[in-house]
This record gives C-alpha cells, sequence and structure tokens, in this order.
C-alpha cells in the first residue's frame, strides 16, 4: 500500500469518525436531529472529501 492510499484512507477514517461522533450527539438532543443539523452532517462530509483531497495532492507532489 502506498503512502498516498494509507494518508487518504487516514483523513477519510478520522473524519468519518469525527461525522459518526456528531451524529451520535444529535441524535441525543431533545428534539432529535433537525434540518438544519442534517445540512450540517452533509458540510462535514463535503469537508472530509476535500480534506483527502487536499492530503492527496500534497502527498502527490512532496513524492
Amino acid at each position: 500500500m502506498s503512502l498516498l492510499m494509507k494518508s487518504v484512507l487516514i483523513t477519510a477514517g478520522l473524519g468519518l469518525l469525527f461525522i459518526i461522533y456528531e451524529w451520535s450527539l444529535m441524535r441525543k438532543k431533545k428534539g432529535g436531529v433537525s434540518p438544519t443539523d442534517k445540512k450540517n452532517l452533509r458540510d462535514l462530509v463535503l469537508f472530509t472529501a476535500g480534506a483527502c483531497a487536499l492530503v492527496a495532492f500534497a502527498v502527490a507532489n512532496l513524492t
């Protein structure tokens, strides 16, 4: 497994853990998950994808 794949998978895994953590906190709220919370989760998914792309670009250009 190359360094590029490892770094992207680590970034994606950390992002996924953060998304799962946020989802569990949102579910425990008194009102449940609101549409605003769903938009925030969507933004976290997009942020994670962007971070993966940035890490892939940086690692590919460093090696």
